[in-house]
């Protein structure tokens, strides 16, 4: 009797240490200031600020409902732009006969002064699926930046095309603004970018930072080999950050790598 309660108890433990470890969603701020060349430190000093989310893997293992949470926590901090880095679905397979109207009004809720942007990661292509994606992400009142800049304000926002399911621009360039920022799903695509040292803040996630990560193993993902999670200074003018992301792909477990939103606050 008392190995089956110790059982039960064991199985009680487990499961909420994989609800915390894979739900429980933190918040992450940065200042940046920019004199010649920007630094980035923790901190929420700023005038303007800029909310990044990456990686939702909309899947029967994380719902519409189940984004909640975030759409909670980036209302209360009222950005001015909200940026999204890519891989809204795990497989559009699972979703060609499902409704997508939960998922439309979720992203439409999500609140950002200035905008919100995206670029779309490899699993958004999966079963031919991107076209569709694009059509949720617009519906839900993103701009997709594909390829191409925008000017919002005092910023620059450039998107390149995923690497492995794309067609990327790797000579694009910053439009005049007192801040550049690129987007790209995959971190490693840094390497190829030509005119890198032009922009001051490199946005990316793919990676989920390993999503399991052990004390002496942590999973890399082709794309994201080089770079996996946090903030990289890559040259003189550029810093990279690469985002964890919120939901899963393949196992629907995190472990040391919670889901996060980060903020970024411009002096």
């Amino acid at each position: 009797m008392l190995i089956g309660l110790f059982g039960i108890l064991l199985v009680i433990a487990l499961f909420n240490l994989w609800r915390k470890q894979t739900y429980h969603l933190t918040e992450t701020h940065y200042q940046l200031e920019k004199d010649n060349t920007v630094a980035m430190t923790l901190g929420k000093s700023g005038r303007q600020t800029i909310a990044q989310i990456s990686d939702i893997h909309f899947s029967r293992f994380y719902s519409a409902e189940a984004f909640e949470q975030v759409i909670a926590a980036i209302n209360q901090q009222q950005p001015d732009i909200l940026l999204f880095t890519g891989d809204l679905v795990e497989d559009f397979r699972y979703w060609k006969k499902r409704d997508l109207q939960p998922i439309i009004q979720q992203l439409k809720r999500l609140e950002a002064k200035q905008g919100k942007f995206a670029v779309l990661g490899n699993h958004d292509y999966r079963s031919n699926g991107c076209s569709s994606v694009r059509e949720i992400l617009q519906k839900g009142g993103f701009t997709l930046l594909e390829n191409t800049s925008q000017s919002v304000g005092r910023f620059s926002l450039t998107g390149i095309e995923d690497q492995r399911k794309g067609d990327p621009d790797y000579s694009l360039t910053p439009l005049q603004a007192e801040y550049s920022i690129l987007m790209v799903h995959e971190p490693d695509q840094v390497e190829l970018v030509r005119s890198l040292p032009r922009y001051d803040l490199v946005l990316s996630g793919h990676s989920h930072g390993g999503q399991i990560r052990l004390p002496f193993f942590t999973v890399k993902h082709r794309g994201s080999e080089l770079y996996q999670v946090g903030p990289y200074r890559l040259n003189s003018n550029t810093v990279l950050f690469v985002n964890t992301g919120i939901g899963t792909t393949g196992p629907p477990i995190r472990f040391r790598v919670p889901p996060e939103i980060v903020y970024f606050h411009f002096k």
